[in-house]
């Protein structure tokens, strides 16, 4: 099974994280005709307990919880009929909300504006689902076990309230994790959760592996992260440096 990972769909924003609304069609349009996009709530009973996940099935996730998502994404995704997830900063639900500090490259009070409460409820009415990316994305590992409870369970309970339903799938900052943070996120009360490594680890219950897709993932790039062989060339010793490279030539050629 495939976990993708999106953050932002936007025409334009010159940001790793951020998709062109070209390419997002161009992989959506793909998946359709594969035939094997399955919401997460498919396979969530089966990641809760544990189990391998299943082969030969795709899963769209997206992170952080960005506007374009209702604006731009989910648009194209009811063009293609296809299911996705959103991982919610819970902090910006509160009346305090929440300093979108955690993306480079962009000063905080740049940033592209978050999903209002609103929008999440009507989304969630239409059928996409929602599960928790912290209270303010932090770097988990860097908070002891009670500060990473504490977070986990108040994210939780704030999206829970919102939806009317209990949020039971938990997406880490950064998809960084260690012993005490999967600890925390067990304690908390969350059936599974999912990580994004650069590079091959273990995958388990709360380090379910998933695979970004970052702006320049064209046609090619993408048929490669979604194929069979990705895990295997993933954990190749040259992966990491090599896609370190391209993205360097890349965003030089880009300025």
């Amino acid at each position: 099974m495939t976990v993708l990972c999106y953050h932002s769909i936007a025409c334009g924003w010159d940001n790793a994280v951020s998709v062109e609304p070209a390419d997002f069609e161009q992989h959506c349009a793909l998946l359709a005709r594969r035939g094997r996009v399955v919401p997460l709530s498919a396979v969530a009973d089966r990641l809760a307990a544990g189990a391998a996940p299943p082969r030969g099935l795709d899963v769209l996730t997206f992170d952080d919880g960005f506007a374009d998502f209702a604006e731009v994404a989910v648009p194209i995704l009811r063009k293609y009929q296809l299911p996705a997830t959103m991982y919610i900063v819970s902090g910006s639900l509160t009346s305090e909300g929440v300093t979108t500090d955690w993306v480079t490259g962009v000063a905080p009070e740049d940033a592209p504006p978050l999903l209002t409460a609103d929008q999440i409820r009507e989304l969630h009415a239409e059928g996409f689902s929602f599960g928790s990316h912290t209270m303010a994305h932090q770097d988990m590992p860097t908070l002891t076990e009670a500060e990473c409870l504490a977070d986990f369970r108040q994210s939780r309970e704030l999206l829970s309230d919102l939806l009317g339903e209990a949020v039971t799938s938990l997406a880490y900052p950064f998809g960084r994790h260690s012993a005490h943070v999967r600890s925390a996120a067990e304690k908390a009360g969350y059936g599974f959760a999912l990580a994004l490594p650069d590079s091959a680890e273990e995958s388990s219950r709360f380090a379910v592996d998933r695979t970004g897709v970052y702006r320049g993932n064209g046609g090619l790039r993408f048929r490669i992260k979604t194929s069979p062989v990705f895990p295997a060339l993933r954990s190749a010793p040259g992966y990491l440096p090599a896609t370190t490279a391209v993205k360097r030539v890349l965003k030089a050629v880009r300025h």
